[in-house]
Parts: structure tokens; sequence; C-alpha cells
């Protein structure tokens, strides 16, 4: 009998591979109460969203028979789900307040009007034509009330009010704490930015879109007790490259009354990984003769 090689077809390896993406999301979605029908629903307008958008002919929507054969839902679901999603911007807004946040920070360390020659942030009064708050609001809090922003900083630890009225930024950068709502919409946003990143770099890279930068750094022969000492480094190093890259960021910016154009979302992620390996298996052969 002639043996034979087991070859994997590209929708095994897919599937394989989105194993690997969903256990931590399925492990999210169950601390919060989504069972799979929910999760079901959320998978169906995610398709026919994707579908729609990126299997067009010739630039243009793709039309509801061919994402029905795509997707397998049958055309008056995917009817009903295009309208559905046509209503929906949920998702888009939480992004726009997260960056808006995250620029309004940025901009109280780099704007001289609004920080020190070392990029320490000044106190500032609420309201007010200079050194203000409102200033700051209206310059980098796009259409946000500057109120609501400033009780978001508040609420999440990143700016506290001092006894002469006047409010400090406490932190550059902020992650919601772990109970907070925010939190797990700054998850799903990490999730997306890094997907996308590697989305882009399977299928979509050419001579006009080159590949986007895509490194990790590990090693599997580390111990436990190195974590720590790991954790710091990384915060630290992480930290300070963070800090340059919003400063090119911000320095190359377009301003908002400039924005007639295009405007496009760039970014940097860094995060740290770690779990223990399992022990390779020992089978008797191997052990016997290991001991002689």
């Amino acid at each position: 009998m002639y043996g034979h090689t087991f070859m994997s077809t590209p929708k095994d390896t897919a599937i394989a591979a989105c194993r690997q993406l969903m256990e931590p999301i399925i492990g999210i979605l169950l601390r919060n109460g989504v069972t799979h029908k929910d999760l079901v629903a959320i998978c169906k307008q995610i398709y026919v969203q994707v579908a729609s958008e990126e299997f067009g002919l010739r630039g243009r929507q793709t039309n509801l028979s061919r994402v029905a054969i795509l997707t397998g839902i049958d055309r008056k679901e995917v009817s009903r789900i295009k309208e559905s999603l046509n209503n929906s911007h949920d998702g888009e807004h939480n992004q726009q307040h997260q960056d808006r946040l995250t620029r309004l920070k940025s901009a109280w360390h780099q704007d001289p009007d609004f920080c020190d020659s070392g990029n320490h942030p000044l106190p500032l009064t609420i309201e007010g034509e200079q050194h203000s708050f409102a200033l700051l609001a209206r310059r980098y809090g796009g259409d946000f009330p500057a109120s609501a922003l400033l009780k978001e900083l508040k609420r999440v630890g990143v700016v506290e009010e001092q006894p002469d009225g006047k409010v400090i930024a406490t932190k550059r950068y902020f992650v919601p704490a772990q109970s907070d709502p925010g939190a797990l919409l700054r998850a799903g946003s990490v999730f997306n930015d890094l997907g996308s990143t590697l989305h882009h770099n399977l299928y979509k890279a050419n001579k006009q879109q080159p590949l986007r930068f895509e490194r990790r750094a590990s090693n599997a022969q580390m111990s436990p007790e190195n974590l720590a000492a790991f954790r710091e480094y990384v915060e630290q190093e992480g930290q300070a490259f963070l800090e340059k890259i919003d400063a090119w960021l911000s320095e190359h910016e377009q301003p908002e009354t400039d924005s007639e154009g295009e405007l496009m979302r760039m970014g940097v992620g860094t995060y740290l990984f770690s779990h223990l390996l399992e022990p390779a298996p020992i089978d008797a052969d191997t052990e016997e003769g290991a001991s002689e």
C-alpha cells in the first residue's frame, strides 16, 4: 500500500486559524453573557457587510444574489441584514470617541499652549480663551462637548481637578478599568486593528499598497521568573516608543479646517504576550533511552 501525505485545503487552514483567533474572543463573550446564538447573529451581519463591501465587481457593491452565494445566507435575510446595517453606526461612533480622547490627551502633552517646554501638561482652567480645557477641547475635541470630554477623562482617572479649580492630566495614555464598558470597546478596537493589518498583508498588499509593518519578538526558552522584569522592560520601552509615534502623528496631522479631502486613521499598536508551554510528551522508548 502506498502512503500518502494529507494536504489541507485553504478552507481547512482558514478554519484552523479561526480557532486560534476566536479562542480569546469567545472567552470575552462568555464572561459577558453573550451566547452562541448571539454570536451567530453577529457573524451573519459581518458576513453580509464584508461580502457586500469587498467582493463586488468592477468597484461596485456586491449584489444580493452574490452576497447570498458567498455567505450561504438566503437573499431575503441578506436584504434584511443590509437594511439593519445601514441604520447602525455605533461601532464607528465609539471608535471616533476613543480616537478623539487619545488625540486630546496627546495635544495636552505636545501643544505649547497646553504644556511646558519639557512636554509636561499644564494645569488648565475649565473655561476661558487661554490655557483652558475649553480651548483644548475646541481645538482637538471635534464636535464632542468640552464638558462631556472632561467628565469622561475624569471618570477613567487620567484627569484630576486641583484645589484651585484647575484640571491637570495625570497620565498621557489610559486603558479603561477591566470593569469599565470602555475596556470592552477598546479590546474590540485592538482586535480589529491587528486583524485588519493581517488581512491586508495576506490579501490586499501590492505595489500600490505595500505590506504593513507587523512583527513579533518572542522566545520559547524563558523562565516564568523573568516575567515581572520583562513586563517592566516592555512597559518602559513600549511607552517611550509609542510617545515617539504619537509625536510624529501629531506633527503631521491634517488641521480640521483644511481637511476637505480624504482622511485616514493610522497608527501603531504594541502588546505583550506570555503563556506557559505544555511539556512535550515523553514516550516509553525515549524515557528508557534517556536513563541509560
